[in-house]
């Protein structure tokens, strides 16, 4: 199962960011860990990607959702927040904690507009970066191949 992840894109959904992501093939699902998560349906949209789960961030000031999520994929327990209800900006103990209480396998968020891939306590913390307003370097996204035995993760950066 193939997921798209994306964080951080702020309003911007560029055609040249489609093509890079297109350019890997199709997605199964698509997941937006906030600040515009309303940009996840114009992102699905235009990459026919039918399955969205989406979690506001602290810049979606019409929120309409909560802003944490639990989905399984592929019998993962996949927790989708977007990470400053726990402070992931200094450090991520509270998230760790929060993931470990709820049996979480995977914890994907956002906020820091950084990339990040790291397993502590057997939980893949997974975060994209942001699409247009990177910490450092150049805009990014994720994706996630889930299969029975594994979760390959790999953040790719825009070249647009």
């Amino acid at each position: 199962m193939k997921v798209l992840v994306i964080s951080d894109s702020h309003g911007a959904v560029f055609e040249s960011h489609l093509d890079e992501i297109r350019s890997h093939g199709d997605y199964d699902i698509l997941i937006h860990c906030g600040d515009k998560y309303k940009d996840a349906q114009k992102f699905a949209d235009k990459l026919n990607i039918e399955t969205v789960y989406q979690v506001p961030g602290n810049c979606d000031y019409d929120v309409e959702k909560d802003g944490i999520l639990f989905r399984e994929i592929m019998g993962r327990n996949v927790l989708i927040t977007h990470g400053h209800i726990h402070n992931v900006k200094y450090n991520l103990d509270a998230l760790k904690k929060f993931a470990k209480e709820n049996n979480a396998d995977v914890a994907l968020f956002g906020h820091t507009h950084d990339q990040l891939t790291e397993y502590m306590d057997n939980i893949l913390f997974f975060n994209p970066g942001s699409t247009i307003f990177p910490r450092r370097g150049s805009g990014s996204y994720g994706i996630l191949d889930f299969t029975d035995n594994d979760i390959k993760c790999s953040v790719m950066t825009l070249k647009n």
